[in-house]
Formats: structure tokens, C-alpha cells, sequence
């Protein structure tokens, strides 16, 4: 089987999963913030590549909100891809091509260029050769302009936890036990020896505390995250050398938080960074000073640097929405260095529906208010929206919307349903799913979620105690259906999801 697995994990499908960083309108948030071009106009047509899509998600979902634009996907799993495909074609997008290329095989083939090209979750699990044939297609594929989205773990962060994984790794190739048995045994064995607090778990106190961390990971994650047997973590001046090779050069984090010092930082290490004027050293610091263990980068292919006033303009036009109901935005937002309050006026105006920035700020500081945006979506509160009509992405979003909730009568996998709204996915609770698609089949929306929930073995709680009779569950439903009504529903209307 490694002969065509490349030593990647086969025997355990990754989760099902939709990345919100990886939305074209995110990403040119992201760039206009650093002062870049975005790849695409707003509004405009655009080209997208997922290079290891995994099951394909984030790629289908945003085609059924993006039905002018064209999607190529790969991943080399079969399953994932026969997956993909069959999702794609229930939700009737023809806008969204699957193969399960390997990345050679990808790289060799010829074909129309990218806008944006993304990779989550692979420059870290592949081998070497395929990250130079990663390079290839980005080479090849990428028009001038273009973007690529690359998250990885990154170091010194993943230093002092590395022997975790490779402790695992090693224990699971003792067994030939099918794989979710040895990723428990594995867990067992490692604890015991950070239980014996000697040597490496002596000195290194957080590794404990990283181990216990695993306990509730699924086993899809832990499979794919520490097991196979290619997987490193790179310092980001390493990313940006290998990329350069495809005339690529660092734009921004995808993670915004990432982009503002002020926000991770105290006053001596910002004054530290300013006093570096090599990029690439600025962001190895950076990674140093925060700890940071996870990048998500972004890359253009040939940047152009805005006018201070263009640049305003075009962040001035973005529109912003909230993605949770204004009650729950809490009035403060912790970070590395302290609170940050919410400003009650912000959130009072994106309870009306997604606003410009220009109108946000009006009779304000547009600094000020930019920074309270800045936090709201590096938070997962609010994202920017794209550009067009969000009628135009409607019928999509309730293609895959339909699709998605008849899927939850027999699979809760996927979480995440499309806001035309928005432009993006929002993650709906299971019960709410259920209820959503009852409403939607014309069933009695308790009575059909406690069937559902019975039929799995699942019970609801109250007060930490599990609800043993089906007369309790049915009431606790009744309860939360009645919540739901008046709160979370209007909230998933109003962002025509329900």
C-alpha cells in the first residue's frame, strides 16, 4: 500500500471541514490590510485550486456560493475524492472539478492558470519531492498576481513537541490492529510515560499538558496530523525560500491577529521588530517572540503596493457581517496583551446586516474602527463579504444547504452550512440541524430530532446529568426548539440559511 500512499495515512478519512481563511474575500481582506491588490476584483469572476483538498469541502461549499468561478480540487485519497464529487453533484455544481491527482501527476498536466491556488494542511505532511512539485504547479499555474494561501506548523513553536509525535508514531507501526485501536493504545502508552515525569516530560512541562490536549481530538485528527510519515515543521524563512523558486513573495497572514504586532506583542518586542528591516527575519522573529505553531501565509506572485488612498477607498467599500447573533459578541475580546473592548455601536450597526466599513466609521476614527473590525473577524464574529449580489449566490447556497441537512438524517460529519449573506459557511449546532431540516421536510421538528437522536443512542443533558427517558429528551427538545425560534433562527434567516 505505500506504493501509491506515500507513507501518507490511508486508512482513516480526514474530518470533514470548511476553512474560513481560505475564502477569496478573506483573503483579499488580508492583502488590502497590508497595503496589497488584492488577485480579483470585487465581484468578478475568479480561478481557484485546492491542491489536497482533502474531502473537498471548503472547495464545494464555495463553489455553490460562487457560481461564476471555476474550482479544480485534488487529492490523491480516492475516498475523498469520490466523496467530493458525489456532494458536488447533489448540490448540481458544475463549477467544481475533483481528481485524485497526485501532485506530479497534477503538475504535469496542462490547463487553464489560477487567480488563487490553496493548500491547507499539506506543506508539513508531504515529502520533500512533493513540495517541489508543489512548486511546479504554482510555477506553472499561478497568473501574475495570483495569490497562494499555505498553511503549515511552523517553528520554534513545534520544537519542544516533537517527540510527542514521534513517540506515537513509532508506537502505532508496532501494531497491524486497525488503525483507531492503535491510536489509542499509542495516547495510553505515551501518557504512561509523561505519568513517570522524568527525562523528556521533566523538562519540558508543557509536553504534558500538549499530550492531554490529544484526549479529545478525533482520531481522524491525530491520524492525519501526527502520522504520517512524512511531516515537518519549517521555520517561515524556509516556506519563503522554497517558494520564491515560483516567483513568490510573502503578502500577509491569513491569520489577522498575525499581522498586528500590538496585538501579541509587548512594547519591547514591537520595538525589536521595527528595528529589523529584512522581512524575512521579521516574520522568523515574530514566530519566535509569539511562539507561534501554525502559519497560514499568503503568497502573491508579483505584489503591487497600493496608494495609501486606494487603499483606503477599497477597504472603506469592503463590507462586513456578523456571523453570530449581536448578543453573543462579548463585550471584551481577550489577547496576548490584555482585553480589548468591543465598541457596543459597532455591533449595534452589523445587527442591522453587513455594513461598509465607510459607513461603520462614519463620525469616527476609520483607524479605530478598522482595528474593531480587524478583531471581530480575527475572532470568527464577523468576515468580510465578497463582492456581487448576494441573490446571485442564493440558489447555490440552497442546493448545498439541502443537501447538507438530508445528509444529517444519517451523518452529522459535516457542520457547516452556505450564507448567500455571507459568502462563507457558519458552523449550525447538530440539534439546530436537525430542527432546520425538519422545518424544511414539513415534520414536527422535536418529534423528528429525538427520533434521529434516539436512533444514533444519543441523549441530551440538563444540568450535567444525562436525560435517560424519551419523555425527558422530547421535553428538553421542546425547550431548546422554543430558543432556537427566538433567538438563532432569525440569525440563520436573516443570513439565508433557513
Amino acid at each position: 500500500m505505500d506504493n501509491w500512499t506515500e507513507g501518507y495515512v490511508a486508512e482513516i478519512d480526514y474530518a470533514q471541514a470548511y476553512y474560513a481563511e481560505m475564502a477569496p474575500a478573506h483573503l483579499s481582506f488580508a492583502l488590502l490590510l497590508n497595503g496589497l491588490r488584492p488577485p480579483v476584483e470585487a465581484g468578478a469572476g475568479f480561478a481557484y485550486a485546492e491542491l489536497g483538498c482533502g474531502q473537498g469541502l471548503t472547495s464545494n461549499l464555495l463553489a455553490s456560493l460562487h457560481p461564476g468561478s471555476r474550482f479544480e480540487a485534488m487529492d490523491f485519497l480516492p475516498s475523498h475524492i469520490a466523496g467530493a464529487r458525489r456532494l458536488a453533484a447533489e448540490c448540481g455544481s458544475l463549477n467544481a472539478h475533483f481528481s485524485d491527482d497526485s501532485f506530479a501527476e497534477f503538475a504535469s498536466h496542462d490547463g487553464a492558470d489560477f487567480d488563487i491556488i490553496a493548500l491547507h494542511g499539506v506543506w508539513s505532511w508531504v515529502s520533500a519531492e512533493n513540495r517541489r512539485a508543489l512548486v511546479q504547479i504554482l510555477r506553472r499555474r499561478l497568473k501574475p498576481g495570483g495569490v497562494v494561501y499555505v498553511s503549515y506548523n511552523c517553528l520554534p513553536g513545534w520544537a519542544a513537541h516533537m517527540p510527542i509525535r514521534q513517540l506515537l508514531r513509532q508506537h502505532v507501526e508496532t501494531s497491524s490492529a486497525p488503525m483507531e485501536e492503535r491510536i489509542g493504545n499509542a495516547l495510553r502508552f505515551v501518557h504512561g510515560l509523561a505519568e513517570m515525569d522524568s527525562g523528556y516530560f521533566a523538562q519540558v512541562p508543557s509536553a504534558a499538558a500538549h499530550l492531554n490536549g490529544l484526549d479529545g481530538k478525533s482520531d481522524s485528527y491525530i491520524a492525519h496530523e501526527y502520522l504520517n510519515r512524512d511531516w515537518a515543521p519549517f521555520y517561515h524563512a524556509d516556506v519563503a525560500r522554497d517558494l520564491a523558486a515560483a516567483k513568490l513573495t510573502y503578502g500577509a497572514s491569513a491569520t489577522l491577529f498575525d499581522n498586528d504586532d500590538a496585538w501579541s506583542l509587548d512594547a519591547a518586542a514591537q520595538a525589536r521588530l521595527k528595528a529589523t528591516d529584512d522581512l524575512t527575519l521579521r516574520e522568523t522573529l515574530r514566530d519566535t517572540l509569539s511562539y507561534r505553531r501554525f502559519r497560514r501565509d499568503i503568497f502573491v506572485k508579483g505584489p503591487q503596493r497600493l496608494p495609501a488612498a486606494e487603499r483606503e477607498a477599497l477597504l472603506r467599500a469592503t463590507r462586513i457581517g456578523l456571523c453570530v447573533a449581536a448578543g453573543e459578541v462579548p463585550h471584551t475580546v481577550k489577547s496576548p496583551c490584555g482585553e480589548r473592548p468591543v465598541p457596543v455601536e459597532l455591533i449595534d450597526a452589523l445587527a442591522q446586516g453587513p455594513q461598509t466599513l465607510d459607513h461603520l466609521a462614519q463620525g469616527d476614527d476609520f483607524a479605530e474602527t478598522l482595528r474593531a473590525v480587524v478583531m471581530l473577524v480575527g475572532e470568527g464574529l464577523a468576515v468580510p463579504l465578497p463582492g456581487g449580489d448576494a441573490a446571485e449566490r442564493c440558489p447555490g447556497a440552497q442546493r448545498f444547504n439541502a443537501v447538507v441537512l438530508r445528509r444529517n438524517r444519517y451523518s452529522p460529519d459535516i457542520r457547516q452550512l452556505a450564507s448567500p449573506v455571507l459568502g462563507g459557511g457558519v458552523i449550525v449546532g447538530l440539534v439546530e440541524r436537525l430542527f432546520l431540516l425538519a422545518r424544511l421536510d414539513g415534520a414536527d421538528p422535536v418529534v423528528f430530532a429525538w427520533s434521529v437522536l434516539a436512533e444514533r443512542g444519543k441523549r441530551l443533558r440538563r444540568g450535567g446529568e444525562e436525560l435517560v427517558s424519551a419523555e425527558d429528551n422530547l421535553a428538553e427538545l421542546g425547550r431548546l426548539y422554543g430558543a432556537f425560534e427566538s433567538g438563532r433562527l432569525p440569525l440563520l434567516q436573516g443570513l439565508g440559511i433557513a
